[in-house]
């Protein structure tokens, strides 16, 4: 399972706690050196040294390196002090987003400036260079609440009356609950740990950041649905409010028994206990919850989304009216078990797990009939046993690849145990709805992209997409982003493969070109003014667009560049190739700008070589070449291409050639007519002369017999 964020459990004081070094990006990997503080080229200009430590203005808020606020941290992304230049009143904090981890921008948009009841205010947010980790990321700057954190380290016991949690907890989290539903988000970060008291007097909580992670990222595993938990991390996937309402119950289960429930037992023996016994059973077979709260926790960790609370019931609990019991919805178990390697399931989804954790040993038992068997006379499910079956028919159908196949049927019968939980192939296991997320990570933490295209080449999304019951909206629009991924996947040129993938499905996802990574572009607005600093140190036969550029500005720009994409699948064809390059860089400027980009148009036109070669004309062509170095001082990469592409002229040269090349051909000809028909006018000639010869001879001949047959008559 990929790394798991945890919340902080030390002690944190009501002063800033000082730590002089943040985390390196990427979990683990070693934190560049700071900054030579006597070195002032060894770090940015806008960083200062004062007696209060060191510090950096980014937008319109200084940053204190130095002054850690570990209570704000959001799993990788830590907490700093920060002073907001344009107030004199409160203070913030900086929450610096792990730059190998995508950030929601879509919770960024609607949180920035505005103030909710329940939700720590959103500031602001920035791209900004930071020096701990010697490059950019995104910073998100919030408003610091006034009363603290609601659960702290050392006792774990929240400071809140059972009796009073309805009013400030449930009331404002209800409150940003349906604020984020009207805008068909959710929250994802619903915790204890992530609770703070809005007002000295602890009248309220607001809930902290939910924008620096991607979504239940840095959720304990225990806060996450039954059909959730089983995903990595990373891929677990954006969610509804039916995933936040479940947070909310086991946050409410975690203020009343003063520690995070079933904290003593790890990560599987919390999914075997929430399978076999249901949510609320496996918490109140545990711990001992307040008698006051038993009925909301009960209803909000119902396992099964349509009986799950939601509003309409919290409200009437709130009110003091009764609401309909919540039945038990523990798993159906069968009367015998299933066992696989060495183990017994009387579950569908625990053997599912079961199946996801020992692949090699789960193809057995499908082959051989005995889960189908199971299926239908320990459960007594004829449907599951049916789609078994069916599998298992479309195996025996496979032809030579039968590996795959059979690695296909286990994904597949994983999926027919458990429809609801997510795609699991071979270790990797995320929901549909977080497979961007998860290819994010596998891709920035070293293990590549082959887990997500052997997903998505399989077309494991699109059985679980049929597996899926009744109509569903959020369904249908993931099934829309989706259908291209296996074309995307499948081409090798430039534009497509798992980059495209990557930037369709994760809309923060920063562009990872080894040429600008380290800028953190995200925006397609960023992406040329990052390639104009790239430029600066560009070898002179590199280009400024590789996969990962053609693919993030496919997925970002508006345009249609498809043709460009097209032109760029044969690199030996330098012609189209530059120009396709040339072209794709335009079309961004002329849309994004800036107007002036004299490094990125001298690396530009440094390889407009091959695309001058379009024109036929010498004399053409060393006029376009004299152009070339004057345009490019003026950085404008329009004109540069206008330059080469321009059709008026084209035609012309084209006209000019084809008469040119039908001159050439007729002169040619005449040429190979003189040549070739020397010796045939020789013979011509010979020929003639030996028949006028002839000819002559013959009169003469005739002359004289004639005057001397007279002469002897005379």
């Amino acid at each position: 399972m990929a790394e798991q964020a945890e919340d902080q459990e030390q002690e944190v004081s009501s002063g800033a706690a000082r730590e002089p070094v943040m985390d390196a990006p990427g979990g683990g990997a070693p934190a560049p050196e700071e900054p030579d503080e006597a070195n002032p080229e060894a770090g940015p200009e806008n960083v200062e040294f004062s007696t209060g430590g060191k510090s950096i203005e980014i937008g319109n808020f200084r940053v204190f390196l130095d002054l850690r606020m570990p209570e704000f941290d959001m799993g990788p992304c830590k907490a700093y002090s920060a002073d907001n230049l344009r107030r004199d009143e409160g203070s913030a904090f900086a929450v610096v987003a792990d730059p190998a981890l995508p950030t929601r921008q879509e919770h960024i948009n609607f949180l920035t400036g505005m103030h909710m009841a329940g939700q720590i205010d959103l500031l602001d947010s920035e791209i900004a260079y930071w020096p701990p980790f010697g490059r950019n990321t995104m910073v998100l700057f919030y408003e610091k609440p006034a009363g603290g954190r609601v659960v702290t380290g050392e006792s774990k016991k929240a400071t809140i009356d059972e009796h009073e949690i309805g009013t400030v907890v449930i009331e404002p989290l209800m409150g940003v609950l349906q604020s984020f539903g009207e805008k068909n988000l959710a929250h994802r970060n619903i915790r204890a740990g992530n609770l703070f008291y809005a007002d000295p007097l602890r009248q309220k909580v607001v809930l902290g950041d939910c924008a620096a992670t991607p979504p239940g990222y840095a959720q304990p595993l225990v806060y996450e649905t039954t059909a959730r938990m089983s995903a990595d991390a990373a891929g677990r996937g954006s969610g509804t409010i039916m995933d936040d309402l479940y947070a909310l119950g086991m946050t409410l289960a975690e203020l009343g028994i003063g520690h995070r429930p079933l904290s003593k037992l790890g990560d599987q023996e919390i999914m075997d206990l929430k399978l076999a016994k249901g949510s609320f059973q496996a918490i109140a077979s545990q711990e001992r919850l307040p008698l006051v709260l038993i009925e909301p926790v009960r209803g909000l960790l119902c396992d099964d989304p349509e009986e799950r609370w939601g509003f309409a019931e919290l409200n009437a609990w709130l009110d003091g009216r009764r609401t309909k019991p919540v039945q038990a919805n523990s798993e159906k178990r069968a009367a015998r078990s299933q066992n696989l390697s060495g183990r017994d399931y009387y579950t569908v989804r625990s053997l599912a797990q079961g199946m996801a954790k020992n692949w090699v040993s789960a193809l057995a038992p499908l082959r051989d009939g005995t889960i189908e068997i199971w299926l239908r006379r320990g459960l007594g499910d004829n449907d599951r046993a049916k789609a078994l079956a069916d599998a298992m028919r479309q195996l025996q159908w496979a032809g030579a690849d039968k590996r795959a196949a059979e690695d296909v049927l286990v994904a597949r019968a994983i999926l027919i145990m458990d429809h609801q939980g997510p795609v699991r192939f071979k270790g990797f296991s995320a929901m549909v709805d977080g497979l961007g997320y998860m290819l994010s990570y596998d891709v920035q933490h070293g293990r590549g992209p082959q887990r997500f295209a052997d997903v998505i080449v399989r077309d494991i999304p699109a059985y679980w997409f049929g597996r899926q019951e009744g109509f569903s909206p959020e369904i249908q629009k993931l099934q829309q982003v989706y259908k291209n991924l296996r074309y995307y996947v499948q081409q090798q040129s430039a534009g497509y493969g798992y980059e495209r993938c990557l930037y369709a499905l994760v809309r923060n996802q920063h562009c990872l070109s080894p040429m600008i990574e380290q800028e953190y572009v995200v925006e397609i607005s960023q992406l040329l003014p990052a390639l104009e600093k790239a430029a600066e140190s560009a070898s002179e036969d590199s280009w400024p667009v590789d996969r990962h550029i053609a693919a993030f500005i496919a997925t970002r720009l508006e345009d249609d560049i498809e043709g460009q994409l097209m032109a760029m699948q044969n690199p030996s064809d330098e012609v189209e190739y530059s120009r396709a390059i040339i072209s794709m860089l335009a079309i961004v400027q002329w849309r994004h700008g800036p107007d002036n980009l004299q490094n990125l148009s001298h690396w530009v036109a440094r390889l407009m070589e091959p695309a001058i070669k379009v024109f036929h004309s010498k004399a053409r062509r060393e006029r376009v070449e004299t152009e070339i170095p004057k345009l490019a001082k003026r950085g404008n990469l329009v004109e540069l291409y206008n330059l080469i592409n321009d059709e008026q002229e084209r035609r012309k040269d084209q006209s000019e050639f084809v008469e040119a090349v039908a001159e050439y051909s007729e002169a040619e000809s005449e040429v190979f007519d003189l040549e070739s028909s020397g010796p045939a006018r020789l013979e011509l000639a010979e020929k003639v002369g030996q028949q006028a010869a002839a000819f002559a001879s013959t009169m003469i001949a005739l002359l004289t017999v004639s005057a001397l047959f007279l002469m002897h008559i005379f």
